[in-house]
């Protein structure tokens, strides 16, 4: 039992500190989410967890993954982190894509990077 509830505590946490970093408060949140705010902070406080359609919802206001909320990958920390929310939902939609296409993809972004890098220096 005790393992469970550390695991809330750390669901919790990430929660508290994603909805922070979104730069809203816990009622604006809740709003954003359709839940009321008691509820949301029973979610931050670790006193509950939300039902999978409630934790989808958070989950893409957030920009991450229901698996980062609950368990902390640390494969999606990267994505918790990225603020390009548009970018982000790119890279996830390329990552569903036949390894010979994500090869062109990466080539073509390293090709406009390497321009970017190029043109900084001339300048």
């Amino acid at each position: 039992m005790a393992e469970k509830e550390t695991d809330n505590e750390k669901f919790a946490e990430r929660l508290r500190e994603l909805r922070k970093k979104s730069g809203h408060s816990q009622k604006e949140f809740a709003e954003l989410v359709g839940l009321h705010q008691v509820q949301y902070g029973r979610y931050e406080r670790g006193d509950s967890r939300p039902y999978a359609d409630t934790l989808t919802k958070i989950a893409d206001a957030l920009g991450v993954s229901t698996d980062y909320l609950l368990e902390g990958q640390a494969e999606d920390a990267i994505i918790a982190d990225m603020q390009d929310k548009e970018l982000l939902k790119l890279f996830t939609e390329i990552e569903k894509l036949d390894p010979e296409v994500k090869e062109k993809v990466k080539y073509m972004l390293d090709a406009v990077i390497t321009k970017n890098k190029i043109q900084d220096l001339a300048s």
